[in-house]
Formats: structure tokens, sequence, C-alpha cells
């Protein structure tokens, strides 16, 4: 990435604090449906390729590189406030050996990242641990869809769940999760919201098409071991499907080929 189309993301990112929501918005149904061929792509953690996962900075990035869906990760801290960190340690990502959920929204705000890409282009602001609201505010004003991994205890689903339909959001976004507890929770307390489970297992299809407007993922790492007619079968539960990661365009042609519905992706870059 040079330093010139770095510099112009930059200040694209300060400049989108100022821009007012879309509207109107589709749902996230209708966005799949209305894809005439083009696959759904959904930036995961944000723009990793330019700036360090989860932050505003990577949220902003995936936005403005005009991929159909951000995601993050949700935790809650000691203090209740959501957050955007994936791991539930911040060792990995900012060196510092201790649990998120036992440190408060004011201590996680002083932390920046010690890894990832673009550390040197971003201010501060850019790349502090951002609350749920401020990611739910960059989707918002690039009608990008939410899509929202919940992670830790389940206690996390219902304030993601009352934030996201202060906003109106219910229909636009995209709850996810590994815990099949935090997919119960989600559709028990809200009927409209797709949920999506990751890295499922057979035996939860049928509760799934029960539950209505659903997806998943399985975890095959190889494309050429996902089983033939795998797919077919989820599709005719009525259940939406998706496999990780679309991160070359031979992957996500295969991925199309497949006939998965969306496609995450780390490298953030639009692929028809």
């Amino acid at each position: 990435m040079g330093f010139f189309r770095r510099s112009v993301l930059l200040g694209l990112c300060f400049a989108a604090l100022a821009l007012p929501a879309a509207s109107p918005r589709l749902s996230f149904a209708e966005r799949l449906s209305g894809r005439n061929g083009r696959p759904f792509l959904i930036a995961h953690r944000g723009c990793q390729s330019l700036a360090p996962e989860n932050t505003v900075a990577s949220f902003v990035c995936a936005a403005r590189l005009g991929l159909d869906a951000i995601e993050t990760d949700v935790r809650l801290t000691s203090d209740g406030a959501l957050v955007c960190v994936h791991d539930d340690t911040l060792k990995r990502v900012f060196e510092v050996d201790r649990k998120v959920e036992e440190m408060s929204l004011a201590e996680l705000r002083e932390l920046v990242p010690a890894k990832g890409n673009g550390l040197k282009s971003w201010p501060k602001e850019a790349l502090r641990i951002p609350t749920f609201a401020e990611y739910l505010d960059v989707c918002e004003r690039y009608d990008k869809v939410p899509f929202i991994e919940t992670k830790g205890s389940v206690a996390v689903v219902k304030p993601v769940l009352d934030e996201v339909r202060r906003r109106g959001l219910a229909k636009v976004a995209v709850l996810s999760s590994i815990p099949f507890d935090h997919i119960r929770e989600a559709r028990r307390l809200d009927k409209e919201i797709f949920v999506h489970h990751i890295f499922s297992e057979p035996e939860l299809l049928d509760e799934l098409a029960a539950m209505g407007n659903a997806g998943l993922s399985y975890n095959y790492k190889d494309l050429a071991a996902v089983p033939e007619g795998l797919v077919g079968r989820v599709h005719a539960k009525g259940v939406k499907m998706c496999l990780r990661a679309g991160d070359t365009p031979e992957a996500v042609a295969k991925m199309r080929a497949l006939g998965l519905d969306y496609i995450p992706t780390n490298v953030t870059v639009p692929m028809d």
C-alpha cells in the first residue's frame, strides 16, 4: 500500500465521522438476494491489511473499499460496557497479559495495538479499542451490514441486541457466535435478526432451520474437503451457508461455484 493511498484513507477515516447514516436501509436478506451474481464479501475484523484488526481505522478502510459487511467481535468489560476485541486476553495484539472481562472500559480505552499493519499511519484515536457503538456508527454511516460475533459469556447477547434494536438495525445486522447458546439466546430475544452459527455441526442444522432467518459455517480448512452436496442439503433446510476464508480470487471463485451465500475475507479487496 503506497503512502498516498494510505494517507487518503487516513483522511477519510476522520472525514467519515461527519457523515450521516445512509437511508433507506435494506435488510440483510434483501442485500443477499440483490447481489446479481456478485459475491457478498465480509471484511473479517475490518481491513487488516491497512490497519490493526478491530479498530475504527480498520472498519472505515473496509467500508471505503466497498465490501458488503464489516465483521467484529464483541465482549463485555468488567463494568458492563461492550468493546470490540477478538481474544479473551490482550496478550496477542496489545502485549498486555490481562483478560478483557477483568478490565474496565476506561482501562481498555488507554490501550493501542502493539501489533498490526499500519500502526505508524494512524493516530491513537483511530487505533484504541472501539466501543460497540463506535463500530455501529461506521456501519451505519457507510450502510454496511454489521456482522457481529459475540464472545465470552452469553450475557453479552442481550446488550448487543438492545443496541442493535435501538438503532433500528435488527433486520440489517447479523449476530454470529461459536457457542450455540449465544445463538439460542439471540433468537429467544429477537425474532428478526439473522443468526449465524460459526463452525456448526450437522446435528444442529434442524434447530437452526426451525429458528428461521439463519445461517452457518462448517470448519473446513480446505475447500476440496467439503462433501459433495453439503451446500445443497443446508439450503434445502432454508439455511444460508458460508466457509472461511475467501482470501484469493481463486478461493472466492470456488466458493461461488459451491453456491455459498456470503464470504468472509481477511484481505479486504473487492473481488467480482
